[in-house]
């Protein structure tokens, strides 16, 4: 993880700690929806950076010369 992924954990902690700590049985309060709500947001967004933001990931290039030119590429060294 880089540094941006480390503070985005931190922030989806923080939220987690503000989600639970909104929830109370008896005021019928639903603020703990919307922390929660929000926490999932950036629990995914931090996902799909992690998953999808490295050397290895997939990008689509519609132009078939340009996989061709870059697996020569490849190839040759």
């Amino acid at each position: 993880m880089n540094y941006r992924q480390k503070i985005q954990a931190s922030i989806i902690l923080f939220l987690i700690f503000v989600s639970f700590a909104s929830y109370h049985k008896g005021t019928g309060s639903t603020a703990w929806i919307q922390y929660t709500s929000i926490t999932i947001m950036f629990v995914f967004g931090l996902l799909f950076d992690v998953v999808f933001t490295n050397q290895s990931s997939f990008i689509f290039d519609p132009d078939a010369d340009n996989w061709r030119r870059k697996t020569e590429a490849v190839s040759s060294n």
